[in-house]
């Protein structure tokens, strides 16, 4: 059986800001009728369609009114709505593979992560949901410059991308009190790439940001206080190769996950001394 060809032009799979109601698809528009009944104005709806047309996948539909946040997905069983309240936040990880962004959430009560996924060129229909995930105002605009500091400063020299990258911390406010900058180790044939992982810990006034970098995807976890169980140095399981266990320095959370970071032997004392600085 031939396989069939997605012959969209490139950006019919780009999110789309909505202006008119007849431009959100069929099936998501009962699920935004109670919201449309209460004043929701179809700028504040984007689209994001599947990445391939013909191929297994969701689609999505962001929606935002006041503080709250509807996420609607839709696949082959359905449309699933999850609306998200002020506060129900509890970690969100937003992750960067080259035009690609994913950003997973973890509830309060949820079990289950909610995500979505979207190319990077159009990011800015995003920003208001992105803002008020993260608890701000949905028309925020966190600086894209650092200030003058010298632990920052040491950072520039030390890892120039690095220092671009420690700037997605401002979306969870400013400034950043404290940090820690990790280079890693690769294994493997990563071993032999140039690019090494790095690792970048941002303590700031609403909680903990933490940057993961390696050479396929830039991974930034954004971990407010109320759901920070305690900081560690200790042994962690790590999948890929390498030594499975290695020591680390392992953000303990109340929902999901453990976030844990490896560390080389000549490293251990400056994130020790680091894990037990970490309180609001």
């Amino acid at each position: 059986m031939a396989i069939r060809e997605d012959r969209r032009p490139t950006l019919a799979s780009w999110p789309r800001r909505i202006y008119s109601w007849n431009e959100v698809p069929a099936r998501f528009r009962q699920s935004l009728e109670k919201w449309r009944e209460e004043g929701l104005p179809p700028g504040n709806v984007t689209y994001i369609p599947k990445v391939h047309q013909y191929k297994r996948g969701l689609e999505y539909v962001t929606a935002w009114l006041g503080e709250e946040v509807l996420l609607l997905s839709g696949g082959e069983e359905g449309v699933t709505a999850v609306l998200i309240r002020p506060g129900d936040t509890a970690r969100m990880t937003y992750t960067i593979q080259l035009l690609k962004c994913g950003v997973e959430v973890l509830l309060e009560g949820r079990t289950e992560p909610v995500s979505f996924q979207y190319n990077r060129t159009k990011e800015d229909q995003l920003f208001p949901v992105l803002n008020l995930l993260l608890g701000n105002k949905p028309d925020r605009r966190p600086r894209t410059s650092h200030p003058a500091d010298p632990a920052l400063d040491r950072l520039q020299s030390d890892s120039y991308a690095m220092y671009n990258d420690a700037k997605l911390c401002y979306r969870f406010g400013e400034p950043i009190r404290e940090s820690l900058w990790l280079p890693g180790r690769g294994y493997g044939l990563q071993a032999f790439r140039k690019q090494k992982p790095e690792y970048f810990f941002a303590k700031m006034d609403r909680g903990m940001v933490v940057l993961l970098t390696d050479f396929y995807a830039r991974r930034t976890v954004y971990l407010p206080w109320e759901g920070l169980a305690g900081a560690a140095v200790e042994e962690a399981a790590f999948p890929g190769p390498g030594p499975r266990r290695r020591p680390a320095l392992v953000l303990k959370t109340g929902v999901g996950e453990p976030v844990a970071v490896p560390l080389l032997p000549e490293q251990l004392g400056a994130a020790e001394a680091f894990a037990a600085r970490l309180k609001p």
